[in-house]
């Protein structure tokens, strides 16, 4: 096709408008993202790995949109640009586009567990108790509002059933299965119940339950150095369910 036909010919003129358009939206998307993305990093001091991850994902999704812009560059100077081709650039562009907003989601839902408080602050993010045999099965989570390279925080867990006895509400503390009894409230505590982490840290494990003693529920303490920094209580599910 001739110089004067391309310039005279309207459909040439509108795909190259439509090229220009898709340009400027596209650049505007990546301003757009890479602005999020360093608001999200520069605000919150999250699990640096993590965090390089998503980054590196959101930078390899930018290298996509470029190198679609080469490819659609590419081909503007072998071909006029028909309806098809755009058809194809756009639904890669909104594939790119569905994915970049999969990852900025990641980064919402990973700020949201970092817990409120000053730094150093222990959260309880979750917490369930399930009898199994003679024991009492458990599930931990716990988050810290932490620096990658903080301290470690170095502590552990104590759990306290609430229970009757002779018409009276009774506390009793639970041990791990072996664990040798105490009565002294930060004595010695078990290898299994030691907390010993940065930011994250699950815990599962079983308690010996108390023979002839119906437990209603359980409270969780966090302890440093002998004083409680996070407490949280949960109900004993009966036959396997929660009451």
């Amino acid at each position: 096709m001739s110089r004067h036909d391309s310039t005279t010919n309207p459909g040439g003129r509108m795909s190259h408008w439509l090229v220009r358009m898709l340009r400027r939206l596209l650049l505007l998307l990546l301003a757009f993202v890479a602005g999020a993305v360093a608001m999200h990093v520069g605000m919150h001091a999250g699990d640096a790995d993590h965090m390089r991850m998503l980054e590196s994902q959101v930078a390899a999704l930018q290298a996509d949109l470029l190198q679609a812009q080469a490819d659609r560059a590419a081909d503007q100077s072998r071909v006029t640009a028909d309806s098809a081709a755009l058809r194809s650039l756009q639904e890669k562009t909104d594939e790119l586009q569905e994915t970049l907003g999969r990852t900025q989601d990641q980064l919402a839902f990973y700020e949201q567990l970092i817990p409120p408080g000053p730094a150093g602050a222990v959260a309880i993010r979750a917490f369930d108790i399930v009898p199994e045999g003679e024991f009492l099965s458990y599930r931990v989570l716990l988050t810290r509002n932490a620096r990658p390279d903080a301290a470690e925080f170095k502590g552990h867990l104590r759990f306290v059933a609430r229970s009757m006895k002779d018409g009276k509400p009774v506390k009793i503390r639970l041990l791990p299965p072996g664990a040798p009894d105490s009565s002294a409230p930060d004595a010695g505590a078990p290898d299994a119940l030691v907390l010993d982490f940065r930011q994250f840290q699950r815990s599962t494990g079983l308690l010996q339950a108390v023979p002839g003693q119906s437990i209603d529920s359980v409270q969780l303490e966090i302890l440093e150095g002998g004083v409680v920094v996070a407490a949280q209580e949960a109900p004993v599910a009966q036959n396997g369910k929660q009451p």
